[in-house]
C-alpha cells in the first residue's frame, strides 16, 4: 500500500535580519511539520483503505457494496512527532454476524494504535526512560524541553509499572544459559508506602564470566527470598554448578548460593569494617587499639591480594600457597589473642569467615580467577540509592520493582535494555516500510 502527500513549505526572512541557524531550526520545529506530515500520511492511508473496501466516493453502485461508509470520527494521539488529531473513517460491514461488531476503522488494518491510550508507545517509552533517572514529576516537567508533549506524572508512573513488568518477563530469556562462574549478590532497603511493611528489601544478583570479563544482571527482585532466587537462576542455567559466590557476610546469601560444589568469597573491603564494628561491640579495647588491630588484619588480607596479583600471571602457584598459609596462620593467631582478651565477637567473626577470606587465593593456586570484591554490585546498589532512596520517597512493591528493573538493566546491560525497547516498539516492522522524498526549492531540485 502506498500513501502520497504533497507538501509546500514557504519560509520568509526579513531582508535586514541575520538569523542564527539554531534559531531557524527552532522556528521550523515550532511549526510542527512532523506532526502535520504524520496526520496527512495517516489520513491518506485511511482514505485509501476506505476506497478499497467501499469504492470511490459517490461512485454509482456504492449502495450495493457489502462495506458502506459510516461517517468519520476524531482519534487523538501523541507521539514523538507531536500531538495529533486524525479524522478517520468508520465502515459498516453489512454482512457481519449479529454477535459481531459491524463497525470498524479500515486504517487499523494497516496501523495499530496503542489501545485506548492517548500517548503512543514511542513517547511513552521515552518518558519512562527519563523516569529511570528523574522522579515522575521531574520527568514530566523537564521532558517538555526534549519532546513537544509529555505525559502526566501519573501516566508515566503507570507506563513505568507496565514496562518494568514486561522487562522482568523479558530478562530471563536474555540471561538463560549464561553459565556465569561467579555470582555477586547484594541487597539494600527502600522506604515503603505499603501498610504491611516499613521498608522494602531490594535484592540484585550479578553474574560474571571471569574469562570473558563480562557481567550481566541475572535477577532483580523486591521482598524476595534468596533461596528462591538461587533456585530460579539454577533452573535457567544462568550460573555454573560450581560458581563462586562473592558477597558480604550475609548468611542468607551464603546459604542460598553455596553448596558442596561452590565456595564463598568474602568481599575483602568488608573485612575491616565488620571487624571494627565487632571490636567496638565487644567493648574491650580503646579506639586506638581497635584501629591497630583492624589495620593489622587488613594489611594481611591485602598483602595476600597483592601476592596473588603478582604471582598468578606467571603461574607461580607455590608462592601463592605459601602466602595463603602465612595469612591464615596470622589471622588465626589474631583471633586467638582476641579471645584471650575477651573480645569474643571479633574473634568469632575472624574464625567464621577466614575460609571465605582466602577463597580467591586458593582458586588462583588452582589456576582459576575469582573476584575478591563485590564492588560491581555495590555500584549497582548506588544506582538504587540515586533513584529510589531520597528521603521523601516511598514505594509500593510493584512500583519499586518496576522502576528498578528498568533502571538497573539499563545500567548493567544496555544491550538487553535496547533489545527490550526494540521489541516493545516493534522496530523490526520498519523493514516493511520504505520512503522516497524529493524537495523542490527556489534554486531547483535538491
Amino acid at each position: 500500500m502506498h500513501a502520497t502527500i504533497d507538501v509546500r513549505l514557504t519560509v520568509s526572512i526579513d531582508d535586514d535580519k541575520t538569523i542564527p541557524l539554531a534559531t531557524l531550526a527552532e522556528f521550523i520545529t515550532d511549526q510542527n511539520v512532523e506532526s502535520v506530515l504524520l496526520e496527512g500520511l495517516v489520513e491518506s492511508l485511511d482514505a485509501a483503505r476506505v476506497e478499497a473496501l467501499c469504492g470511490e466516493k459517490h461512485a454509482h453502485g456504492n449502495g450495493d457494496q457489502r462495506f458502506q461508509r459510516a461517517g468519520t470520527d476524531t482519534r487523538t494521539a501523541v507521539t514523538t512527532a507531536g500531538e495529533h488529531e486524525f479524522d478517520l473513517h468508520y465502515v459498516e460491514d453489512t454482512a457481519a454476524d449479529h454477535d459481531e461488531s459491524s463497525y470498524f476503522r479500515p486504517v487499523e488494518d494497516v496501523l495499530s494504535f496503542d489501545g485506548q491510550n492517548r500517548y503512543q508507545q514511542d513517547i511513552a517509552a521515552k518518558s519512562v526512560d527519563l523516569a529511570t533517572s528523574l522522579s515522575y514529576r521531574d520527568a514530566a516537567d523537564h521532558g517538555d524541553g526534549i519532546l513537544s508533549k509529555m505525559p502526566s506524572p501519573t501516566t508515566i508512573n503507570r507506563r513505568a509499572r507496565e514496562y518494568g513488568s514486561k522487562l522482568k518477563q523479558f530478562l530471563p530469556d536474555c540471561v538463560a544459559d549464561t553459565d556465569a562462574d561467579a555470582v555477586i549478590p547484594d541487597g539494600t532497603k527502600c522506604h515503603s508506602q505499603d501498610d504491611d511493611r516499613t521498608y522494602h528489601s531490594v535484592q540484585a544478583t550479578l553474574g560474571e564470566d571471569t574469562a570473558e570479563e563480562s557481567r550481566s544482571l541475572l535477577d532483580l527482585s523486591v521482598n524476595a527470598d534468596w533461596d528462591q532466587t538461587a533456585a530460579d537462576l539454577d533452573d535457567i542455567d544462568a550460573v555454573t554448578d560450581d560458581a563462586t559466590v562473592v558477597s558480604d557476610a550475609d548468611d542468607g546469601i551464603v546459604t542460598a548460593f553455596t553448596d558442596e560444589y561452590s565456595d564463598h568469597q568474602l568481599d575483602l573491603v568488608h573485612v575491616g569494617r565488620t571487624l571494627d564494628y565487632n571490636l567496638w561491640d565487644d567493648g574491650v579495647f580503646s579506639l586506638d587499639r581497635r584501629n591497630e588491630i583492624v589495620s593489622e588484619v587488613i594489611d594481611e588480607v591485602f598483602h595476600l591480594k597483592n601476592s596473588v596479583a603478582k604471582h598468578r600471571p606467571n603461574e607461580e602457584f607455590a608462592a601463592i600457597r605459601e602466602r595463603i598459609a602465612r595469612t591464615t596462620e596470622r589471622i588465626e593467631k589474631t583471633a586467638w589473642q582476641l579471645d584471650q582478651y575477651g573480645s569474643e565477637k571479633a574473634a568469632g567473626y575472624l574464625r567464621r569467615w577466614l575460609p571465605s577470606i582466602v577463597t580467591f587465593a586458593e582458586q588462583a593456586a588452582e589456576g582459576f580467577e575469582v573476584p575478591w570484591t563485590s564492588n560491581p554490585v555495590e555500584r549497582l546498589m548506588g544506582e538504587v540509592s540515586k533513584r529510589c532512596k531520597n528521603q521523601w520517597m516511598r514505594w509500593t512493591t510493584e512500583g519499586l520493582e518496576a522502576i528498578l528493573q528498568l533502571r538497573l538493566v539499563k545500567y548493567a546491560d544496555p544491550e538487553y535494555y535496547q533489545s527490550f525497547l526494540d521489541e516493545l516498539l516493534q522496530r523490526s516492522t520498519k523493514t516493511a516500510m520504505s520512503c522516497d522524498l524529493s524537495v523542490e526549492s527556489t534554486r531547483g531540485k535538491l
